[in-house]
């Protein structure tokens, strides 16, 4: 090669990487001022806050957002209306939402929320399925981008130069910002076009054709103590910090499964001592809304076994807003706020409802040949 054609290569060479490199600071650049996952930023420009994937953007909004009350919980409180909150208690509300509410998964948002913000309330979702497995963070396990939740800044080139971010999610973010029809406080939101029915609710359930032997009540309780600990742990390191726990009203036939695969005595149990324990602190209330008969038997109400229709977030908001006055909500059935006095004698109900009325609901649903069967 001539002397004249190595200048002209190198020329060519350098001028690509240079030239490449400043494409690739523009592209940073782009993603770290727009930041549609919130990693670096509340949104910028006056752009909204477009929140509608919970594994990338919950971390960044309890890091960088204001806001002085948290939403913790699975996807059944997805639904719920932030304005809800800010209005009944004169706060201003984020969601941290994990699919399953593994108790760890939330204690570890709200840490990071503590860490970031003053929180004077907390609204703490209490599936019955999340007091029974282990007491640990499932995060990286279930495939997270660890990148969004470290703290390392090397990791962050997965997100600064990321294809999907910048032709999809980027664009997106702008097009509901200017849309004019894209609300806020309805952040993770999925009910669109869900089919609550009492079709869809049962088309989603899959009977197991045999009962299986009940469990021990005390079955996880090695789990349970675990998770115990992790919510008491919350609730006494932040005294200032109104707690407010509820077990959430799944559906008739959620009941059904649980006897069926010999769950349901020690669900009951964990609930029961997860309310024991954490009834013992001043700056805790805890709500049950196992016990509204109406709302569960409703099949209509409902998508699947577990998954409610947005009317019934927004009743249990009322009933805890007004609760938390000091009002009583019309139509409310007694026994929903626990108390040291009255948590047994609730539970007692729902063992009642559930060993009483569920069999009775579910007979006329085997009488018409309702379910689907599974193994």
């Amino acid at each position: 090669m001539k002397v004249t054609d190595k200048i002209k290569l190198n020329s060519f060479t350098g001028g690509f990487l240079k030239a490449a490199g400043v494409l690739m600071v523009l592209i940073a650049v782009c993603v770290v001022l727009l930041d549609p996952f919130y990693h670096y930023h509340r949104p910028l420009l006056g752009l909204k806050a477009v929140l509608n994937e919970k594994e990338y953007q919950v971390v960044g909004t309890l890091r960088h957002f204001d806001y002085d009350a948290v939403l913790a919980g699975s996807s059944v409180v997805e639904n719920n209306d932030n304005a809800w909150f800010d209005e009944g208690f004169g706060v201003r509300t984020v969601k941290a939402v994990r699919s399953y509410g593994c108790v760890a998964d939330l204690c570890w948002f709200l840490d990071e929320a503590f860490a970031a913000q003053e929180v004077r309330r907390v609204f703490f979702n209490l599936d019955p399925t999340a007091l029974i497995v282990p007491p640990e963070t499932t995060f990286e396990a279930t495939g997270c981008p660890m990148y969004l939740y470290d703290r390392n800044p090397l990791t962050d080139v997965q997100y600064l130069f990321n294809k999907t971010v910048l032709f999809e999610k980027i664009p997106y973010m702008i097009a509901q910002s200017l849309s004019g029809s894209y609300k806020e406080s309805l952040s993770y939101n999925w009910s669109a076009d869900k089919d609550f029915s009492r079709n869809g609710a049962l088309s989603h359930y899959y009977r197991f054709k045999e009962v299986q032997p009940m469990k021990v009540e005390d079955y996880y309780e090695k789990e349970l103590r675990g998770n115990i600990d992790l919510l008491v742990k919350e609730v006494t390191e932040h005294p200032d910090t109104q707690f407010v726990f509820f077990i959430p009203p799944y559906s008739v036939i959620w009941w059904d499964d649980v006897y069926r695969s010999g769950q349901r005595d020690a669900y009951l149990y964990c609930e029961q001592e997860v309310a024991a324990a954490l009834l013992e602190y001043e700056n805790v209330s805890v709500y049950d809304f196992q016990n509204e008969t109406e709302i569960i038997t409703n099949l209509d109400l409902y998508m699947d076994t577990v998954h409610f229709s947005p009317s019934v977030n927004g009743y249990m908001a009322q009933v805890m807003i007004d609760g938390e006055n000091g009002r009583e909500t019309a139509g409310a059935e007694a026994g929903q706020k626990l108390t040291k006095d009255n948590y047994r004698s609730v539970f007692e109900q729902t063992r009642r409802f559930s060993k009483e009325q569920v069999p009775v609901q579910i007979r006329e649903l085997e009488e018409q040949d309702a379910f689907i069967y599974g193994e």
